[in-house]
């Protein structure tokens, strides 16, 4: 059984501000209200990380996914924003220059996505820099092959690194029934120990699976937001609002109380009503 009160919540705000710097304060600003423990943002060099013959919606992807892009200068000003809020922030890691980016920053984890797993030279590099930061790792295992994941864990293993591995599909929205909840067993099984702990990156519409997830051993969930589901851009459907992000940290915490104690006890509350029909 997972103690509710010990996950971290991570608010993914991923493109949802649409590039602009004063969307991504509201969300950030959202996020913390809502319960979340860190904020995450992607940073990357999109002209090198994309070919340009891919397309999304008749739009060369490369050039929608360019507008979406926060500068340094809008990075900067996160950074200064969550100072204030007093909340921590990172970033997804994609390639040589989201490292450079954000390690000035000091960031309390770097992240590898599912897409960049088998990119050894970049994993290499952030895994330097977790040791040279004494920070942990995060590794999402979408569509991870066994192979790989075990390379990965041989690794994280040798270099004596702290990493949250978060079961995740790669789907965005995962349909319903597909989050394959009860692989995190699995992973617990097999790599949970004292310096390898199992998390849940959910992509889903709602969020019932992550609440089944939080039920398992885990110490880490992590979740789109965004202001809106009306942006015309891709994987907003696998993005929480506000009051969603909320309820579902709360329902977390709830069910951690509800599954707390074992014994069966009558309080006086209970025994007034039963015994004297005492109404409150």
């Amino acid at each position: 059984m997972a103690d509710g009160k010990k996950i971290q919540f991570i608010a993914e705000l991923s493109i949802n501000h649409l590039g602009m710097v004063n969307i991504a304060k509201a969300m950030i600003k959202s996020a913390k209200e809502a319960g979340a423990s860190f904020i995450k943002i992607k940073i990357k060099d999109v002209g090198n990380y994309y070919e340009r013959s891919k397309k999304w919606r008749n739009y060369d992807f490369k050039l929608y996914r360019k507008s979406l892009e926060l500068s340094i200068k809008d990075i900067e000003e996160i950074n200064r924003y969550c100072k204030k809020l007093k909340i921590k922030w990172f970033s997804t890691i994609h390639d040589k220059y989201g490292l450079e980016v954000i390690k000035k920053y000091k960031p309390p984890f770097y992240k590898i996505a599912s897409m960049d797993g088998k990119n050894t030279e970049l994993f290499d590099l952030v895994l330097s820099q977790c040791k040279k930061d004494k920070v942990p790792l995060i590794y999402s295992t979408g569509g991870e092959n066994k192979n790989n994941l075990e390379n990965i864990i041989d690794k994280v293993k040798k270099n004596k690194i702290k990493t949250y591995l978060l079961h995740t599909v790669s789907v965005y929205p995962t349909p319903r029934g597909h989050s394959n909840i009860n692989y995190i067993d699995k992973l617990i099984e097999k790599y949970s120990s004292e310096d390898i702990k199992i998390g849940y990156s959910g992509h889903e519409e709602g969020y019932a699976a992550t609440l089944l997830a939080s039920r398992k051993n885990i110490l880490m969930i992590e979740r789109h937001i965004t202001l809106s589901r009306n942006y015309k851009i891709h994987h907003i459907d696998a993005a929480l609002l506000p009051n969603e992000y909320k309820n579902m940290v709360d329902l977390v915490y709830d069910m951690y109380e509800e599954d707390t104690k074992i014994v069966r006890e009558i309080s006086k509350k209970e025994s007034d009503f039963l015994n004297n029909k005492k109404y409150s």
